[in-house]
């Protein structure tokens, strides 16, 4: 691995697309933790220097080993450091419109911010940079043209994993009024991915309980009409409507692939629609559910937990399983504890008595020369960024349960 980064240095655009190519296979496929650690700034600010210096097949390559690097390095400073500096060359880079470039950096951006966004601020900063590249309109100093049906669903998934992280109550209306609507006219199109991510985002926002900081319609001007002719865009809608609206597409669509062969609808993402987001959708809350992780099983209570795996695991590819297995932050993230831990003090995070998260945080030598706050300030401002989800994940998983019991 020394010697791809320093072809990274190499002044021959193939040289150092090579060197990206093999960095990425190695991140991607193994965890790396203490190459990423120790080599962090030269694989940084290298990437950086692809963004702005190299072709598009280097950026392509650039920023996926800026993903990958970030889910290996995990929360903490550099993460932040990543995210902080990488988001101004990606929102440049947005502005291209080669398609693999464009998939590549949305994928970028969403995991960089998943990662390494210290507060809800820097989330939804990321966010609308998303949904400013989803809704681009003339004016906005660049070739407005349609987004490719891949491009629209990749970015839309990548807007509701960055969803997932955040507090509803911090969200601010004025940035999303209309998400509804819009999400509820790409259900109309003929791509399946797009409607697939259009009813997960839907799906998701019932699940947060907010409706009406993405219901309504901020200008005139964008109003607009459903193939019927219907306005959808003139009124709000409820919990249960939005449900059924979103449960019923689904149950058509897939109710016209039933001919299609299994690999076919694995392919579409339809089966898992079905499974994860239809039954939620139907019965008004989430059921729990899992997935096996070599020998073991991660317990999923919440959609927004089953749309962060599903984000990660399809960014991943065939370095999903290693890196759930080895990856503390993945661990940390959906509770999960394939090896068991060492003893150590626990940290306890929570909001409300209700959501309560045991983070394992090992115990720390402390260092000559600094004193006790410092000893002890530092393994948990790291700890708390990387509980950040895990306590949504939870609260949601307990707002699911309260559903069920006031059902019951």
């Amino acid at each position: 691995m020394d010697k791809f980064l320093d072809d990274l240095f190499a002044k021959r655009g193939s040289v150092r697309e090579g060197a990206l190519s093999s960095i990425v296979d190695g991140l991607n496929f193994n965890y790396r933790r203490q190459f990423a650690g120790k080599n962090f700034a030269t694989l940084l600010y290298r990437c950086l220097n692809s963004f702005k210096k190299g072709s598009s097949k280097e950026i392509v390559l650039a920023s996926r080993a800026l993903g990958f690097l970030s889910i290996t390095v995990g929360c903490g400073d550099n993460a932040h450091e990543l995210y902080k500096e990488s988001l101004p060359l990606i929102s440049q880079a947005l502005k291209s419109r080669t398609e693999s470039l464009l998939l590549s950096v949305i994928d970028c951006l969403a995991i960089a911010t998943f990662i390494g966004a210290n507060d809800f601020e820097e989330t939804e900063a990321s966010m609308q940079i998303i949904w400013h590249f989803i809704n681009l309109k003339p004016g906005d100093n660049v070739v407005v043209s349609k987004q490719s049906a891949s491009v629209l669903s990749a970015a839309i998934s990548a807007w509701s994993l960055l969803l997932t992280t955040v507090d509803g109550w911090n969200l601010n209306h004025n940035y999303w009024q209309g998400a509804i609507p819009y999400f509820l006219d790409l259900l109309e199109v003929d791509d399946q991915c797009v409607c697939m991510v259009a009813g997960e985002a839907i799906a998701l926002i019932c699940e947060m309980g907010f409706l009406e900081k993405f219901a309504g319609n901020p200008t005139s001007d964008e109003i607009g009409s459903n193939e019927k002719g219907k306005n959808i865009k003139d009124r709000d809608y409820s919990i249960q409507e939005l449900q059924e609206i979103v449960s019923n597409h689904a149950k058509r669509v897939s109710r016209q692939n039933s001919l299609q062969s299994a690999a076919t609808k694995t392919v579409n993402g339809w089966s898992n629609f079905s499974q994860n987001v239809l039954e939620a959708l139907e019965d008004g809350r989430f059921h729990e559910a899992s997935l096996k992780i070599g020998k073991h099983r991660l317990q999923l209570h919440s959609l927004s937990q089953v749309l962060q795996v599903n984000f990660i695991k399809r960014f991943l590819g065939r370095g999903f399983v290693p890196h759930m297995l080895e990856n503390e932050f993945l661990h940390d993230v959906f509770n999960f504890t394939p090896r068991k831990q060492e003893s150590g003090a626990e940290l306890y995070s929570s909001e409300r008595e209700e959501a309560v998260v045991h983070l394992f945080v090992p115990e720390t030598r402390q260092l000559d020369g600094e004193d006790d706050f410092g000893r002890v300030q530092r393994p948990q401002r790291s700890a708390f960024r990387k509980a950040k989800t895990q306590l949504l994940n939870k609260q949601r998983m307990l707002k699911g349960e309260e559903l069920r019991a006031y059902d019951d």
